[in-house]
């Protein structure tokens, strides 16, 4: 049976928590923009998209001035006492300082190195992570970074970011090893170089974190991140010094854990703090979980292009937001 307009117009004024007659007002409007080409039904429609797209605005803005969820908090110090708190659950932790928009590289080396003192001060097995394009690949102060992390005995982890960064970012890291720094780095299985990058690891005998990672390979653009993250797995198991499996796809996880562990390869499951976490794969298998400890800048874990190719960040979202408001019954 069809469904008359009236009754389109009482299903919107529910879903949207606007009167009927508002709508009717915005479907009369918007006909008439249209020299009355479009049927009643056919404008109620479009305007139900519009009423819909703003809704959605509105829950990420709610979700962006939410984003304490995803930060310990603005300082150091929340940072540590979230990783006091992974300490009594028998979890290390790495911390990682998300800058304010535009602030200085100078700046940013200062919460690391505040950060390392942190970490030796409160005697955490806790690592600091860093991102030396916000350093703008400045070697003098990674070098700061690494001296104060050798000072301290703390290992510094060198974050993936773009594509572009990997040479930068790695020369940084292979200059930190050479002084004799605890130094870890990042193989995002969506890249197809992080094949010939774990080789490098490997001779060096660091700790590896394997990720998806949140950017594609431009060359190889159609690479399937799960079935090269196991075949990173594959690679590095019996050969890696420690692999850290970073991802919160229990389709990834499990599978990749079970192989380290069948292969005797000290690994771990890395986890964020604010995302839902897989911590029971790690407790059955009796092995350690690293948790990341944002603390700095209130915003999101994700970029939001993430959200059209992973749906399960939305859903997370949706989570976080307690999906208060409107069902998502279909507008006929």
């Amino acid at each position: 049976m069809s469904t008359t307009y009236q009754e389109i117009v009482a299903r919107m004024a529910t879903r949207f928590d606007v009167s009927e007659a508002l709508i009717d007002q915005r479907v009369q409007s918007r006909r008439a923009k249209m020299w009355g080409l479009l049927t009643p039904r056919a404008a109620a429609r479009t305007v139900a998209t519009t009423l819909a797209l703003t809704a959605a605005e509105q829950r990420l803005g709610e979700f962006l001035a939410a984003g304490a969820h995803h930060v310990s908090g603005l300082k150091v110090g929340d940072a540590i006492a979230s990783a006091r708190t992974e300490a009594q659950r028998q979890h290390m932790a790495s911390l990682g300082y998300w800058p304010q928009p535009g602030e200085s590289p100078a700046s940013i080396t200062q919460h690391y190195l505040r950060g390392i003192e942190a970490v030796a001060d409160a005697a955490l097995n806790c690592s600091i992570s860093v991102k030396v394009d916000q350093l703008g690949y400045d070697r003098e102060l990674t070098t700061e970074v690494l001296r104060h992390a050798m000072q301290h005995g703390v290992r510094v982890h060198f974050d993936a970011q773009a594509y572009d960064s990997v040479d930068r970012t790695h020369d940084l890291l292979a200059m930190g090893h050479g002084m004799g720094a605890d130094v870890s780095g990042t193989l995002p299985s969506r890249w197809l170089r992080s094949v010939q990058d774990a080789e490098r690891f490997i001779d060096m005998g660091i700790a590896i974190r394997v990720v998806k990672g949140q950017g594609g390979d431009p060359n190889h653009p159609k690479i399937d991140p799960r079935r090269a993250y196991m075949a990173l797995i594959e690679l590095l198991a019996g050969r890696a010094a420690h692999v850290g499996v970073a991802t919160h796809d229990r389709r990834v996880a499990e599978p990749a854990l079970s192989h380290l562990q069948a292969t005797g390869t000290p690994c771990s499951l890395e986890q964020m703090r604010s995302l839902p976490r897989l911590d029971f794969l790690a407790q059955r298998r009796q092995l350690p979980t690293r948790v990341y400890i944002a603390y700095g800048r209130f915003g999101l874990p994700y970029a939001v292009g993430e959200f059209v190719r992973r749906p399960a960040i939305l859903v997370w979202i949706l989570r976080d937001l307690l999906v208060r408001g409107h069902s998502m019954e279909t507008i006929p």
